[in-house]
């Protein structure tokens, strides 16, 4: 087998060599020739322009003269054809030799063209053209020479073939005979794990390189077989870590997630411990807006900065068990096992807290955002139940467009617990077989008098008892982008409702619809439907899309204005920011609520938030009204400030 191997190489080695060697020759030959040609061109180039210069000359116009000068170059140089014409072309004096046949064999000249071309060059007596001459010089020489050349570059490739011939023989043989021998006694001694043996020796000097690579190899195998467990530790560790913050892996998180919820009660209680866990996820809603706005470097600076924050304050809690992990890109996790409600309640808010300070400016200078979920889960549980709560809360906590925790208890609708597909399947359902409907309620001021009625929509899904409230399936069908279908339902509904009742109704339109392309164009025929309910008909809008989206928001009040339409304003108190962008807008009502309105009593700062609002308004035209009013001391605080319209407990107080 060796030998053939050998032979093989020598072979392919050889077939290299001689084609390299045939290239060398083949490009010197054509270099040859092409450089003798080139001297033939100019020998003749250089002899017409001094025989043109001649017979230009005054004292050349002589016929013998000029005749004289013809013979002279053509005796004088190695010239095949030397001839001067007339202006008309005829020939004057013409001077050529007979068929020369240069000692070259024929099959060569056939093979190696030597190309000697003519020569022309003008005759003039001032600015008169007299003629023209015609030089060929004579290629019997440059063939000879040529014939010459290509012999001793054979001879010399042959010479160097041969040389090359014998060096591959006698390296194959030494190959063979001494390198290959040795080199396979010591690959043998290292392939059966001897290695611990004294190092290899050559049995020649031109096999000391040789040796002392196996010596290394040797020592590198002992170290290899030293340090295998420690590097299958160490990534394993790697595997288990976030790259960028060092926080747990997504598959590491849900290993521990799994073994929280495999614990059974009786183990919780002989331990001592709650049979009870939580698991928070705060999500970067910015996080695609971040990356293009700043290096990855600077933002994976940024994520490691957040990490080793609220890792430092969960480690203040000093809570054994605590798992704070990345699920993917703008997904943190906190597995907070054997802890109360109250408990995990206040860690993840003093986390939004921290996550607030932690915010950075994207795109025109707005800080980035937060959406936190928080749910608790008992031993025995699925990831995958509460994965899904969570990202229901998280849906929910990116629609209400501010950072406050959502919380998705364990005790929920199934229908939380489904997945994209199985929404998308029931939104859509509900859109073609109608089962939408409004939930409605009147709005009254202090009197007791109604002033308007407001709708929620609602889905009567399959199996369900009661109908879902748009809480439940909008923020779903916002990630799906059917919540434009949804809403556009919600409008028809209303108008059909204004056409049965007396009164004004105000439904709410989701902000994403807003940026769905030809959403506005289907809610303008709509209302041209029925002009005259468009204008006892309201929609209301979330107040951060004043600083999210504003031209949106801009054209849905030009639109609502054409048609009649007024527009009212949500959560007012969790953008106050939106105060500065009131101006402009044709805007019939602002809503106060949340737990701005119910810690307002005791609020000095929070009540002269409120008077401002209410005097901006005043100014244009534009009715406050309060939600969520918890008992009868905040309804007498609002009433002092001027407000007229409450909801709430403590509104009919």
């Amino acid at each position: 087998m060796s030998k053939s191997i050998l032979r093989r190489l020598l072979l392919s080695v050889s077939g290299a060599v001689a084609v390299i060697l045939a290239g060398v020759l083949a490009l010197s030959v054509s270099a040859a020739r092409e450089y003798l040609s080139g001297q033939l061109q100019m020998q003749s180039r250089d002899a017409a322009v001094a025989l043109a210069l001649s017979l230009s000359q005054p004292g050349s116009a002589d016929p013998a003269v000029r005749a004289l000068l013809v013979t002279a170059l053509f005796d004088g140089g190695n010239f095949r054809e030397v001839s001067f014409q007339d202006a008309q072309g005829n020939p004057v004096v013409q001077r050529r030799a007979g068929q020369a046949h240069p000692a070259v064999p024929a099959w060569f000249r056939d093979v190696v063209p030597l190309r000697a071309r003519s020569a022309t060059q003008a005759v003039s007596d001032g600015w008169r053209q007299m003629g023209t001459v015609t030089v060929v010089a004579d290629d019997t020489y440059a063939w000879e020479s040529l014939w010459r050349s290509c012999v001793r570059m054979t001879a010399l490739v042959l010479a160097a073939g041969l040389l090359w011939a014998l060096s591959a023989w006698f390296l194959v043989r030494w190959l063979r005979l001494r390198v290959l021998p040795e080199l396979g006694d010591e690959v043998r001694a290292l392939g059966q794990g001897i290695w611990e043996g004294p190092p290899a020796a050559p049995r020649v000097s031109e096999l000391a390189g040789l040796a002392q690579a196996v010596n290394q190899a040797r020592e590198q195998l002992r170290a290899q077989a030293e340090s295998q467990a420690a590097r299958t530790e160490s990534m394993q560790a790697e595997l288990d870590r976030d790259l960028v913050t060092g926080a747990a892996s997504r598959k590491a998180f849900l290993h521990e997630l799994e073994c929280a919820l495999a614990e059974s009660g009786e183990e919780a209680a002989a331990h001592r411990r709650y049979p009870m866990g939580h698991v928070l996820v705060f999500r970067q809603r910015d996080l695609a807006g971040i990356n293009r706005h700043m290096h990855r470097a600077l933002v994976d600076q940024w994520l490691r900065m957040v990490y080793d924050r609220i890792h430092a304050a969960v480690a203040a809690r000093r809570h054994p068990g605590a798992v704070l992990g990345r699920l993917n890109g703008s997904d943190f996790a906190l597995l907070f096992p054997h802890s109360t409600t109250p408990v995990a309640t206040l860690l993840a808010e003093r986390l939004r807290a921290e996550l607030r300070h932690l915010r950075i400016p994207v795109g025109e200078g707005e800080l980035c955002r937060w959406a936190l979920a928080l749910t608790n889960y008992t031993h025995g549980a699925r990831v995958g139940e509460v994965l899904a709560r969570l990202d229901h809360a998280l849906m929910q906590a990116e629609n209400a467009g501010d950072d406050r925790l959502q919380l998705a208890p364990e005790e929920v609708p199934p229908a939380l617990t489904m997945g994209e597909s199985a929404w998308k399947e029931v939104i859509q359902n509900g859109l073609r077989l109608s089962l939408y409907a409004l939930a409605v309620e009147p709005v009254v001021d202090l009197d007791g008098h109604v002033v308007r009625h407001e709708a929620q929509l609602t889905l009567q899904a399959s199996g369900e008892a009661e109908p879902m409230p748009a809480s439940m399936f909008i923020p779903v069908a916002v990630r799906l982008d059917l919540s434009a279908d949804c809403d556009l339902q919600a409008v028809r509904l209303g108008l059909e409702w204004l056409a049965q009742h007396r009164g004004e109704l105000s439904v709410r339109l989701s902000l994403p619809s807003l940026r769905q392309s030809g959403f506005l164009v289907q809610l303008q025929r709509l209302l041209v439907e029925s002009p005259a309910l468009a204008r006892r008909l309201y929609v209301e809008v979330d107040a951060h899309g004043l600083v999210e989206q504003y031209a949106s928001i801009e054209d849905l009040c030009r639109l609502a204005a054409r048609m009649g339409t007024r527009v009212g304003l949500r959560r007012l108190a969790q953008q106050f920011n939106a105060l500065t962008r009131l101006h402009g807008l044709p805007l019939a009502y602002v809503k106060l609520g949340g737990s701005f309105v119910g810690g307002l009593a005791a609020s000095p700062g929070s009540q002269a938030l409120v008077s401002t609002v209410i005097d901006l308004a005043s100014q244009r035209d534009i009715d406050v009204c309060a939600e969520d009013v918890p008992d009868a001391a905040t309804r007498r605080v609002l009433e002092q400030l001027g407000v007229r319209l409450m909801r709430g407990p403590g509104a009919t107080v």
